[in-house]
């Protein structure tokens, strides 16, 4: 059960969170007492902090230094205390005008979003797209990728592209690469790329001989190029600002091991995997990620839909000592964009 504070207590506690998140050190009595205009001495806030220590609210890293937050403050602060801040509508218009303008597909809107919430917010952004199975299609497209592949090019209907490379070493023309990709996108438009797969098995289990050459091996590129279900993408912006944060930066296994995180796909999927369904903001600090071996780190993330369909989540990721009253903003108004964007392509 979470220990309740009293007025006191918990001033003193979002001072000493707000302290933190700006300057990154351990923060004393008396400038939460100078911030307090002096009203409390320092030896009462003193006491409370020590108070704070003993509720697990707060930590005193070196016996001659202030305090800093545990993962427990940092949550009372977020559930009990933080002020969020409004959007300057500058920000908002920036986000608006990134996410429609010079964009062509639903890939590049958020890639466009997840690169300017990164600059926004000085952390890496991820976006995590795992929905492309409930999408029709548009077209499908069979393109020479070289001497012995070919490229197979699927668009959504909701403007999602996806991409898929054959091995094939039949030494198909043109033409006949042209009337191959003609037959599939016929049977293709309408269906999901799951539905289509089912489609194509169930023409190759018919009698062969109904079909001539062309048809059996646009049935059997097919086939090759459906043949894995994709798991989701992963568009990670501003890895580099990991860099920026004091934390990181003089802890070189600390800094390894995150950056390593960010090149495994699943442990990104994990990360963001709570916000997929959900509109409402996901705060997850230190030890409550859902990632073992990460308990330096905060994930704000929030889900994201087109129409009635959850596509995904996108969410910011950063020390525990994230400025939250701007992060979650931040990443709820990007998110609902996302949603509003998307509905209309």
């Amino acid at each position: 059960m979470t220990p309740t504070l009293d007025d006191r207590g918990a001033q003193v506690l979002r001072l000493v969170v707000e302290d933190y998140i700006e300057t990154a050190e351990p923060v004393g009595s008396r400038t939460i007492s100078k911030k307090m205009g002096q009203v409390l001495s320092p030896a009462t806030i003193r006491n409370i902090m020590a108070d704070l220590e003993e509720t697990g609210y707060l930590c005193q890293p070196h016996t001659s230094a202030g305090r800093i937050p545990t993962g427990a403050g940092f949550r009372y602060y977020i559930n009990y205390l933080l002020a969020r801040r409004e959007l300057a509508r500058s920000e908002r218009d920036l986000l608006q005008k990134v996410t429609v303008e010079g964009v062509s597909g639903a890939d590049d809107v958020v890639r466009h979003a997840s690169r300017l919430l990164s600059n926004l917010s000085r952390h890496a952004c991820v976006v995590v797209v795992s929905r492309y199975s409930h999408q029709a299609l548009r077209s499908i497209s069979l393109l020479r990728a070289s001497s012995d592949r070919i490229l197979l090019v699927a668009v959504l209907q909701g403007g999602w592209v996806q991409h898929r490379l054959i091995e094939e070493d039949a030494g198909l023309t043109t033409e006949e690469l042209e009337k191959i990709s003609g037959y599939l996108n016929e049977m293709a438009v309408g269906l999901t790329l799951p539905q289509l797969r089912v489609r194509i098995l169930n023409e190759m289990r018919k009698e062969k001989a109904r079909y001539d050459r062309l048809m059996r091996k646009a049935l059997l590129l097919g086939s090759k190029a459906l043949a894995d279900s994709v798991p989701g993408e992963v568009y990670i912006e501003g890895r580099a600002n990991i860099l920026e944060q004091p934390e990181f930066a003089e802890d070189f296994q600390k800094l390894k091991r995150i950056l390593h995180a960010f090149e495994e796909k699943s442990v990104i999927l994990q990360l963001l995997d709570a916000a997929l369904e959900s509109d409402a903001i996901q705060v997850s600090i230190g030890s409550e990620n859902p990632v073992e071996g990460l308990p330096d780190i905060s994930v704000v993330a929030s889900g994201y839909h087109q129409g009635e369909t959850a596509m995904g989540s996108i969410g910011l990721i950063g020390p525990i000592r994230m400025d939250y009253s701007r992060v979650i903003p931040l990443v709820e108004y990007t998110a609902h964009l996302l949603s509003s964007v998307l509905e209309h392509r």
